[in-house]
């Protein structure tokens, strides 16, 4: 993304939530041994913020997916816990259609293995599972399927 050449502070926060988001969602793809969890939390957290700022409810909804997703990553399942609950509930009050519902689901999975529930973990992989078959969109599937590669399977 070109940054913005004009001093508007929302397209500014815009550019840095992209940023930070893209390049946090990119860490969670590293190995366990190339894992720098300070950056990876920090970037998420950066994301968060800026969208916060500048974005819709849908993009505070993704930052919370992408935060309990790097806390699950890092190992504190507690807080990633925390925030698959806050973006459950934007679920249940919003539709939420294409990548957003298997990848949410596949997301409170890692989280669920984390902490140590792993029935939970196992019905929430299979209904992941499920929900990333009827992914249609190349692209789409392609994003979906480099994360789910790094879920446990139960």
């Amino acid at each position: 993304m070109n940054s913005p050449n004009d001093n508007d502070l929302l397209k500014w926060h815009r550019y840095f939530a992209v940023e930070a988001n893209n390049s946090a969602w990119q860490r969670t793809l590293d190995s366990a041994d190339e894992r720098n969890v300070l950056d990876i939390l920090t970037r998420a957290y950066v994301a968060t913020y800026h969208w916060s700022q500048c974005g819709t409810e849908l993009n505070v909804f993704r930052a919370n997916v992408l935060l309990a997703h790097a806390h699950a990553y890092c190992g504190h399942g507690a807080t990633a816990m925390e925030y698959v609950a806050r973006y459950r509930a934007y679920m249940q009050n919003n539709p939420v259609e294409g990548w957003e519902r298997p990848f949410a689901s596949m997301i409170q999975a890692q989280a669920a293995f984390v902490v140590g529930d792993f029935q939970l973990h196992a019905e929430l992989y299979a209904e992941a599972a499920g929900l990333i078959d009827g992914i249609t969109d190349p692209g789409d599937r392609e994003v979906i399927e480099m994360t789910w590669a790094n879920i446990p399977r139960p």
